[in-house]
């Protein structure tokens, strides 16, 4: 398993991220860091951890930095997380379980809020966006989208369908869980995979992030008044 983590000026959670992967039950082959296009010291954080370094000069986009990871990653699984959350230690050995079906392509679980996060925002995002406050389906199963916060993939899978589009700035893994879907290949959830976040939001990419959990990949939109309306 390679982990991957794309990333973009997040140096204030990346250390946590990093080694929350280092950390897993089941050792990595090595953790890849995709930089796209970086500003602040988040690559020498990155380099700082041991991790493999994959940079872009400019912004082009969370499409082109999952494209990438997959590309340079040499095993058969890849293990995505985002550079804002962390994972439990048995979260691979937790999933990898699941790829003896030679069908599933993807596994992931449901994403909380890290338990220091008891700002405002914070608040808000774990009722209106992670939907803490509402039942949560406790056996494993199927699901038809796929969420990439954090997520172990079969690489044969993901090339055998053309990759993430590195064309999209947002929505990538929905447009990828619909092209496996399409192959008849299976996405599973597992109650049993718990991802933390660990940024304190701003209003800004608090907004930034609702209106890309509520958009489709064919056509985004920001829905602003939403937003204000459910604060």
């Amino acid at each position: 398993i390679t982990g991957v983590i794309p990333c973009y000026n997040s140096s204030v959670a990346l250390e946590r991220t990093i080694e929350s992967l280092h950390n897993q039950t089941i050792p990595l082959h090595e953790v890849i860091v995709v930089d796209d296009g970086s500003t602040d010291n988040s690559v020498e954080i990155a380099k700082s951890k041991g991790c493999t370094i994959i940079s872009s000069n400019c912004t082009k986009g969370r499409g082109y930095a999952r494209m990438m990871g997959v590309i340079k990653s040499k095993t058969p699984f890849i293990l995505f997380c985002d550079s804002t959350n962390i994972i439990p230690s048995n979260f691979a050995e937790i999933a990898i379980k699941h790829f003896c079906d030679e069908r599933v392509s993807a596994c992931f679980g449901r994403i909380l809020n890290d338990q220091n996060l008891t700002d405002v925002l914070s608040i808000w995002r774990s009722r209106h966006l992670f939907s803490e406050n509402k039942p949560y389906n406790k056996e494993i199963h199927l699901v038809y989208c796929l969420i990439t916060y954090a997520v172990l993939l079969r690489k044969e899978h993901v090339l055998s369908v053309g990759n993430f589009n590195p064309s999209l700035k947002q929505c990538e893994d929905q447009e990828l869980g619909q092209k496996l879907i399409a192959q008849n290949l299976k996405i599973i959830s597992d109650p049993n995979l718990i991802t933390y976040s660990i940024r304190k939001e701003t209003f800004k990419s608090l907004s930034l992030r609702y209106a890309r959990w509520n958009s489709d990949y064919a056509q985004p939109k920001f829905f602003l008044i939403d937003f204000l309306m459910s604060l």
